[in-house]
């Protein structure tokens, strides 16, 4: 793929991730809330990366080709990664108390470590390519 074709897409992509977010959090659903939460949770979030690709790839749109595939040959592995492992915690059922609640953080924890992977070392490659074509 291009930058321009990874832009749109991930731009339109990540948009719909965060209107679709912010209709979960602000109760768009009405007194379906519970039902349209367990719908739309297990297609939402896995796709939460996307916002960040759109990001990563403007900021490499206006630099030179080779900056952006040193960045997207990365990118496109490690974001379905991103996804499988989001979708694959979202998909397990738990039971509710105080183990549940331990798993949750420990669940966001290991997703918030495979973002902050995926941006420190974009960032790191987009750096030094950029670096390197000057």
């Amino acid at each position: 793929m291009n930058k321009k074709s990874v832009l749109w897409v991930s731009g339109i992509a990540g948009g719909a991730f965060v209107l679709l977010l912010l209709a979960l959090l602000y109760n768009f659903c009405g007194i379906y809330r519970t039902i349209c939460k367990e719908v739309f949770s297990s297609i939402v979030y896995p796709f939460s990366p996307l916002p960040f690709v759109f990001i990563l790839s403007l900021i490499t749109y206006k630099m030179r080709d080779e900056v952006f595939q040193a960045w997207w040959r990365f990118a496109r592995w490690f974001v379905p990664v991103i996804i499988l492992v989001t979708f694959l915690i979202n998909s397990q059922s738990r039971g509710g108390g105080i183990v549940a609640t331990m798993a949750g953080g420990f669940d966001m924890l290991l997703i918030g470590i495979f973002y902050v992977i995926f941006i420190i070392t974009s960032l790191i490659k987009i750096t030094l390519a950029y670096r390197s074509k000057k």
